[in-house]
C-alpha cells in the first residue's frame, strides 16, 4: 500500500508539523482547561510563547493523580453534548479512590479508527483479509477500534470474542481467517491447545498475528512465530489516550512506528525529568496534538523505553518506539489486565479487616503474567468472614474476579512460607521441554 503523506515527511517536516497542531492543542486546553489555564496563567505562559520542545519543557508534567483528581470531567475540554464515547479505566487502577475518566469527540473517534487502519496498512492487511479479533471487549474497550478499522479498510470482520481457544481455532480453520489479533496470553493459550489437540498449523490460513495491548517480549514472539507458523507483531497503546493505534510494528519489526502526527513523544529520565539523548532509555512523556475531548499536556507514561528517528527499512520516516523496558512504578499486568498491588490490598481488607498478610505471585509463561495468585496469611483461631475456611477462600476469589475481571488463585499459608520480596513475588514460569527456535 502507498505510505500516508505524514509518513514519509522529512524529519523536519514533521516537526513542524507538530508544533503547528501543539498551538492549536494548548490554546484548546487553556480556554477550555481549568486544570491548564492555571498552570499557564502561574508560569506567565501563553499558548503562543511555545514555538519550540524547549517552550514546551517549561509545563509540568501531567500524571495519573492529575486526571484522578479531576474526575470525572474536571479535564474535558469539550462539552458533554460533543462527547460520544466514554472510556473508564479498569478499577484497579485508581488514584486516590478515583478511576480516570477520558472523553472522545466523533472527531476523536474517526482519528482513533484512522490509526489503526494506518498500523493496518502497514503490515499490509487488505480488503481481502479475513480478521479475527479475539479480546475480551469489556475488559479491553479498545478492542472495537480493531473491528471497525477492519471494516474500514474492507477486509472481512470475524469478532470471536471471549470463546475458547477450541473454538477460536475452529474459526480459524472454517472461516479461513488471515490475520488473529489478541492478547499475547490468549495467543500462547492458543498454541498450547494447538498442541493439546494436535492441531497441524498448515490447516490454518493465518498470515499474520497482531498483538496488543501489552508489550511483546521477544521470548513470547519466538515462540508464537514458532507455533503459528507466521510474523507476530506487537502494538502499543496508552490506558489514558488511545489504545490501540497509537505505534506499531511494521514488516522490519525494528520499533514501533509512533503516530507523530497526533502525539509529540518526549523521552525524560524517570528520576530527574530532563529530557535524554536520542536512542538512550527513559520514560516516554506525550502531548496529544489534535485530540478535542480530552487533550493531555506532557502526559507522564510511566513507560520506559527508547525513541530512535533513524531511517526504517521500510521508507517511513515517523519515529519508532522500542521495547517497553519496564514500569516506573509498581503497575502489574496479567493476561492483558492491568492493576496496582494496592488495590487489591485495598479490596482484600474490605473483604477481611482482620487479614494479617498477603503477596501476589505472578506466574510468567515465556515473558507474560498469565497467571494471579494470591497468597493470604491469617491467624488461623479467628472466625472467618462469611463462614468457614472454603467459604472464606471463595468470597475472597469471587470478590477478585469481580474487580478484576480473571480467575485468580488464592491460598492460605503459613507465615513461614509467605515471601519476604514485598508484596509482589514474581515468578517464572519454566516448561519441562523449553523452546528452542528452529
Amino acid at each position: 500500500m502507498p505510505l500516508e503523506p505524514v509518513e514519509s515527511q522529512s524529519r523536519e517536516e514533521i516537526r513542524m508539523l507538530q508544533m503547528e497542531r501543539l498551538q492549536v492543542a494548548l490554546n484548546r486546553a487553556f480556554l477550555n482547561v481549568d486544570f491548564y489555564r492555571r498552570r499557564m496563567d502561574s508560569l506567565d505562559l501563553l499558548p503562543e510563547d511555545v514555538r519550540t520542545l524547549d517552550d514546551l519543557r517549561r509545563m509540568p508534567f501531567t500524571t495519573r493523580m492529575d486526571l484522578a483528581e479531576h474526575y470525572p470531567y474536571g479535564l474535558f475540554a469539550a462539552p458533554l453534548r460533543s462527547i460520544v464515547r466514554l472510556k473508564i479505566t479498569n478499577p484497579m487502577l485508581r488514584e486516590r479512590g478515583n478511576p480516570v475518566v477520558v472523553g472522545f469527540t466523533r472527531h476523536d473517534v474517526t482519528m482513533w479508527q484512522s490509526l489503526m487502519t494506518r498500523l493496518y496498512a502497514q503490515l499490509g492487511v487488505t480488503d481481502r483479509d479475513i480478521v479475527q479479533v479475539a479480546f475480551n471487549f469489556s475488559l479491553f474497550p479498545g478492542a472495537f477500534t480493531f473491528n471497525h478499522a477492519a471494516e474500514a479498510i474492507g477486509a472481512t470482520l470475524a469478532p470471536s470474542a471471549t470463546i475458547s481457544a477450541r473454538l477460536q481455532l475452529q474459526i480459524m480453520q472454517d472461516f479461513r481467517s488471515t490475520v488473529l489479533a489478541t492478547t499475547g496470553a490468549f495467543a500462547l493459550h492458543i498454541v498450547e491447545t494447538m498442541a493439546a489437540e494436535a492441531v497441524d498449523r498448515r490447516r490454518l490460513y493465518l498470515r499474520l498475528v497482531l498483538l496488543g495491548p501489552d508489550p511483546l517480549p521477544e521470548i513470547t514472539r519466538a515462540y508464537l512465530e514458532h507455533g503459528f507458523g507466521v510474523p507476530v507483531y506487537g502494538l502499543y497503546g496508552v490506558n489514558e489516550m488511545v489504545e490501540p493505534g497509537m505505534a506499531g510494528e511494521c514488516p522490519y519489526k525494528s520499533g514501533m512506528h509512533l503516530a507523530e502526527d497526533q502525539f509529540l513523544a518526549e523521552i525524560v529520565h524517570p528520576d530527574t525529568g530532563q529530557p535524554v539523548a536520542s536512542g538512550h532509555e527513559g520514560e516516554l512523556v506525550l502531548t496529544t496534538l489534535t485530540a478535542e475531548g480530552y487533550p493531555l499536556i506532557r502526559y507522564r507514561t510511566g513507560d520506559v523505553t527508547v525513541l530512535r528517528d533513524s531511517p526504517c527499512g521500510c521508507s517511513r520516516t515517523l519515529a519508532r518506539l522500542g521495547p517497553i523496558l519496564r514500569r516506573t512504578d509498581n503497575r502489574l499486568s496479567v493476561r492483558g489486565i492491568p492493576f496496582y498491588p494496592e488495590e487489591i490490598e485495598n479490596l482484600l481488607r474490605e473483604v477481611d479487616p482482620a487479614l494479617d498478610d498477603f503477596r501476589l505471585v505472578v506466574t510468567t509463561s515465556h515473558g507474560i503474567g498469565d497467571q494471579l495468585e494470591v497468597l493470604l496469611l491469617r491467624e488461623s483461631t479467628r472466625d472467618y468472614p462469611g463462614g468457614g475456611r472454603p467459604q472464606y477462600l471463595e468470597m475472597v476469589r469471587s470478590s477478585l474476579r469481580r474487580a478484576l475481571g480473571l480467575g485468580v488463585r488464592v491460598s492460605m499459608v503459613d507465615r513461614d512460607r509467605v515471601p519476604r520480596e514485598g508484596l509482589i513475588y514474581k515468578t517464572v514460569f519454566r516448561s519441562a521441554e523449553p523452546f528452542r527456535p528452529a
